[in-house]
């Protein structure tokens, strides 16, 4: 993953995301509201989080919460 466009994020959580590649989750987002959307992980978690990246309902991501990262496509959000 390294050919992406990061937005908002901290050089470690880049480097954390990208040193445990295995901590990648698949996910839908279920629910936007104001600055939060939960996720439901293709694992069967449902996961809360706080992000400004332009998600759509329904539409599938790549969430690292170790990192705390989301991607969409090739861009990466900060998700706290």
């Amino acid at each position: 993953m390294s050919d992406n466009t990061t937005t908002r994020i901290l050089a470690i959580q880049r480097v954390v995301a990208c040193a445990s590649p295995s901590g990648w989750r698949d996910a839908f987002v279920v629910s936007v509201a104001d600055g939060s959307i939960e996720l439901a992980t293709l694992a069967g978690s449902v996961e809360r989080i706080t992000t400004d990246a332009p998600v759509s309902l329904g539409e599938p991501v790549a969430y690292h919460p170790v990192a705390e990262v989301i991607a969409l496509g090739r861009d990466w959000y900060s998700a706290r």
